[in-house]
């Protein structure tokens, strides 16, 4: 009944309706999508009163406001819903756009130049059309949308791969013992992150709970997900508790509690309920340590000291909490030592 075909890579539709051939242009690169619309089409016109589904295509305005109501607000953490607010008003200041489809490949391409006009780095760039792409999946979710996401026909540029950026053993250590002259808070700060692997967010949100004293010959570090707190990929983890981070935390334990107290009063804008960022920062100057990316750095180097010393990959990925050993394999396969196992052959 209906036929498709490709033409100057753009895939096309034609069929017979009323007496006449109707061609149009299904605007999609992918064969997968275009048998999906043909098969569609081929429903309507086997049942002539049958009503084509309407097609939605909302205000960029209602799109933002249900977006947030019912989605960011509930789902994302302030600091996610402002880094994706700034990228989709950036969007729409350059395009103009009125509905979400008038934001089309062209534009997002126009875009790109843009922005890397304005001074963003390629990875910001990157970064921005992720973020766009996710809007408009979220968009069809809600269904609120159905036309085609226009990101994915736009290149991300190209990101040379780097290893992640980790401080020495020597350079942790050199770390630990500033903190400890600052106070117990920082010291125990360094500890969770770097001998441990915990995320800011993770560190702001310790509990004593998390704490598993019990087995003194194995005690672990239980990162759990509570009311009002979430982890990256939602899923919780154990993690072994270093000989270092026994010593510091058994003798003031708790049954229940946040390890650090808030410190809202202090903290000014941060996003996080506990922010040792300023203090972090400058017991790093005292050490000689760069200050870049502080709290990320100090969990590479939990796992890349791992990666080092020879421990599996897959207990890494574990303990670090990654999404799949393939990243953990990305980040830290090429530190691993030396392996008594490649003498076998």
């Amino acid at each position: 009944m209906a036929s498709i075909y490709i033409r100057s890579g753009t895939w096309w539709i034609a069929y017979s309706q009323g007496g006449k051939l109707v061609r149009k242009s299904l605007k999609t690169d992918k064969k997968r999508i275009a048998e999906r619309e043909k098969q569609a089409l081929e429903a309507i016109l086997l049942e002539p009163n049958r009503r084509a589904p309407q097609e939605k295509n909302p205000l960029v305005d209602d799109f933002w406001s249900q977006y947030l109501s019912t989605y960011a607000t509930d789902h994302k953490r302030p600091g996610a819903i402002r880094r994706t607010t700034t990228f989709w008003k950036q969007l729409l200041e350059f395009t103009h756009a009125a509905r979400l489809g008038d934001i089309t490949p062209k534009k997002l391409e126009d875009f790109k130049r843009w922005r890397k006009k304005k001074g963003n780095s390629d990875q910001t760039i990157n970064n921005a059309l992720r973020e766009i792409k996710a809007l408009f999946n979220r968009a069809k979710k809600m269904d609120l949308y159905t036309g085609l996401n226009p990101v994915l026909k736009v290149p991300m540029y190209p990101i040379a791969k780097t290893m992640p950026e980790f401080h020495t053993e020597v350079e942790i250590l050199r770390l630990l013992d500033v903190a400890e002259k600052k106070g117990i808070v920082l010291k125990r700060v360094v500890l969770l992150c770097a001998f441990a692997g915990l995320r800011k967010n993770e560190l702001a949100n310790a509990r004593w709970e998390w704490f598993d004293f019990s087995n003194t010959q194995k005690p672990i570090i239980k990162v759990k997900r509570f009311p009002g707190f979430d982890i990256k990929d939602h899923e919780d983890r154990a993690i072994p508790m270093s000989k270092r981070i026994y010593e510091e935390f058994f003798p003031d334990r708790q049954e229940s509690g946040f390890i650090f107290d808030s410190g809202k009063t202090t903290q000014g804008k941060s996003d996080y309920r506990f922010d040792p960022k300023k203090s972090l920062m400058s017991a790093l100057k005292e050490a000689g340590l760069t200050q870049a990316d502080p709290f990320q750095r100090l969990r590479h180097t939990f796992g890349s000291l791992l990666a080092q010393k020879g421990t599996s990959i897959y207990k890494i990925a574990r303990w670090m909490g990654h999404s799949s050993v393939t990243v953990t394999e990305k980040h830290y396969a090429g530190l691993q030592a030396y392996d008594d196992e490649i003498d076998a052959i």
